[in-house]
């Protein structure tokens, strides 16, 4: 069976389209169509058809009925008292052709001679004979084809088109060809991090286009259904898939592709991060100039603006390190957890709220399957009193957390539903491993019905927060899964290295067959083998900071450009003094925070924390602070199953860390 893109037409075709689809869809597997995305535009055919890899077709199909087409034999009179002319058979989408053709070739540069194709006009509802009668008495071809389809067999159309094929057409052409019919699927140079050097020296090269699978994934099912076909669940679809692989693209893509194609709707995205949802919305403004209808927003800044700012009288919400030192600093007023961590307590304090446990005994009656660390009856009742020790504590010295924050999001969307959201037609949400049951409960209640939900997530990196599963989160994905299997980002030695960390640190006795790493064939196909990673010993944290500062300079006097180096470091703490120590090598604006903003041109590098690096990439990448989370595995208060977990989480984290470099990766570690 041919390979469609997307699989079905979009909207609701016309009669003549859909009959030819059918027929479409009987092709060998050796065919590939294109269909247009715009499928009532007069400037695209309406499909791109390629056969064997070289062979192209550009289809218009034309609505002319039987009576119409025998018409243009008879010049028969209608009781409107129009007549068809045989030279008016097929010309609107002849004319269709041609000026696509023109174009084409406009924006190729290329000789016509470079750009062997068919042009076909094919007529579903008139027979095989009557065309041909007509072309060979009548019409002027002008270089295109007519074929009748109306009682022709399935088989003997795709002999037909294989006897029309022209002359192969060379790889150069059938991409620029492809380039100008489905403009929608070009990924910018830039957003390559993994650039082989003969291409990158080569600027006459056609784009880079979305693999057939995340075309497949980005144009599928991409309808907004009218509002007079209001099904009872909304739409939930997600893509997975290794490390460099797209997700994020294709989220982006599918995104600005639903935008553009329904003005009228309200589209958005979201994800977990400043440094990701800045780069969400660069790339959002390089391929679709961000829409008008489409929103790109962090979780709590969309809750900021839903809110207005109604967070109580509270300072700005304290975050994840300072939970865990108040947590440190009342710990003591429950002796029963003095063998827990303050880091577990914290995290399960987070989890009670993510999940709306808001009572004791419901949180005594609650599932943790997936939290890792047993709790008997006696101690989650020591661990709820330690809880309203800790709110009571943020109460009284006016703070608050992002999970209070999230709480109160979802009281007024979903508990009290005193918020007026805009409709939205379709949200985008980026990194959902990272979203909790309570954060999806409230993108549903913004969701019009029917509305569509689409999801990237990379369980790699922590499925969900706090490993729960997509199912206990609310999110019903069974069946509704796309796995992406081609990493794009890496080189071959990047990624071999991230797998081997990974692997060497991984718990055999744990089930992680959902996981996304790479097997041996999907680095046997990574094309560059690239430079082995280089990791480099130091004394102290100190002296990884200054190397890094160094290893920064050498780079830029070394010739590489700005904007291709990204610096993160393990340990949160260091991460201000990092970027002094780099701008004080590198020069004042030279040094970008990635949670500012959108990074300025003339930048050199960027620099955010390892665990605000989750869908960020870069050429280089330089890593400090890996000992930090090494060492912490260490610390004798933590149980046998905190410290699994806890080494579970930091390989995940370090692996994606890796994988964020395309070219080039350095580590650099304290000697031992």
């Amino acid at each position: 069976m041919a390979t469609i893109i997307p699989a079905r037409p979009r909207g609701r075709p016309d009669r003549a389209f859909a009959a030819f689809y059918k027929v479409l869809k009987t092709l060998p597997d050796d065919f590939t169509a294109w269909l247009s995305i715009d499928g009532k535009s007069t400037e695209r055919p309406h499909v791109f058809l390629v056969w064997r890899g070289r062979h192209a077709f550009l289809i218009q199909v034309a609505a002319t009925s039987q009576q119409l087409a025998e018409s243009a034999l008879q010049a028969d009179f209608f009781a409107s008292g129009e007549t068809l002319a045989p030279g008016d058979l097929g010309r609107a989408e002849r004319d269709t052709l041609e000026g696509f053709v023109r174009q084409s070739l406009e924006m190729s540069g290329l000789d016509p001679s470079s750009l062997p194709m068919r042009r076909l006009v094919v007529f579903p509802n008139v027979s095989e004979g009557t065309v041909d009668e007509v072309v060979m008495l009548h019409a002027d071809e002008a270089g295109v084809s007519y074929l009748g389809l109306n009682q022709m067999r399935p088989d003997h159309f795709a002999r037909r088109l294989e006897a029309m094929a022209d002359a192969a057409m060379p790889e150069t052409g059938l991409l620029h060809l492809r380039r100008a019919f489905a403009p929608e699927s070009v990924v910018p140079e830039e957003f390559v991090q993994r650039v082989p050097p003969d291409r990158a020296t080569d600027a006459g090269l056609p784009p880079r286009f979305l693999d057939f699978d995340q075309e497949w994934c980005v144009k599928n099912d991409l309808d907004l259904l009218p509002s007079d076909e209001v099904p009872e669940t909304s739409s939930i679809r997600l893509v997975t898939g290794v490390a460099g692989s797209g997700k994020s693209l294709v989220l982006l893509y599918r995104a600005m592709l639903a935008a553009r194609l329904h003005p009228s709707a309200r589209v958005l995205v979201l994800t977990h991060n400043k440094p990701l949802r800045h780069e969400l919305e660069r790339r959002s403004e390089r391929i679709a100039g961000l829409p008008r209808n489409a929103d790109c927003l962090t979780f709590f800044q969309w809750a900021a603006r839903s809110l207005r700012g109604d967070f109580g009288t509270a300072q700005t919400p304290v975050g994840a390190e300072r939970m865990v030192e108040i947590v440190r600093g009342l710990q003591y007023q429950v002796p029963s957890l003095g063998k827990l961590s303050a880091s577990f307590l914290s995290d399960e304090i987070g989890w009670l709220k993510d999940q709306r446990i808001l009572r004791r005994d419901d949180y005594l009656a609650a599932d943790r399957a997936g939290r890792g660390t047993a709790l008997t009856t006696a101690a989650r009742s020591a661990v709820w009193s330690l809880f309203e020790i800790y709110q009571h504590h943020l109460r009284d010295s006016g703070l608050t957390d992002w999970h209070n924050i999230a709480l109160l999001f979802h009281k007024a969307a979903v508990v009290e539903k005193r918020l007026v959201f805009p409709a939205y037609d379709a949200v985008f949400v980026d990194e959902a491993q990272f979203f909790a049951k309570a954060w999806f409960e409230i993108v549903n209640a913004a969701l019009r019905p029917g509305g569509h939900l689409f999801l990237a997530a990379d369980p790699t990196q922590g499925f969900l927060r706090r490993r729960q599963s997509w199912l206990a989160a609310g999110i019903e994905v069974r069946g509704r899964t796309t796995r992406l299997t081609q990493p794009y980002r890496n080189t071959r030695a990047i990624l071999r290295f991230a797998r081997g960390f990974y692997e060497e640190r991984r718990d055999p006795s744990e089930n992680e067959s959902d996981l996304n790493v790479p097997d041996d064939t999907q680095l046997a196909a990574i094309s560059e083998e690239g430079e082995a990673p280089a990791v480099l010993r130091v004394v102290g944290p100190q002296d990884e900071i200054a190397r890094a500062a160094n290893e920064a300079l050498a780079m830029r006097d070394g010739g590489l450009k700005p904007g291709k180096l990204l610096v993160l470091h393990a340990n949160s703490a260091l991460e201000r003094p990092l970027r002094a120590a780099l701008e004080s090598k590198l020069g004042t604006g030279q040094v970008h925070d990635a949670k500012s903003g959108p990074m300025p041109p003339d930048a050199f590098c960027s620099v955010t924390t390892l665990h605000a690096a989750t869908g960020l990439e870069a050429p280089v990448v330089l890593l400090l602070g890996m000992d930090h989370l090494l060492e912490s595995e260490r610390d004798l208060r933590l149980s046998d199953d905190e410290r699994r977990d806890l080494r579970r989480d930091h390989t995940r984290m370090l692996y994606m860390g890796f994988t964020r470099a395309g070219q080039r990766l350095i580590v650099i570690r304290r000697d031992r």
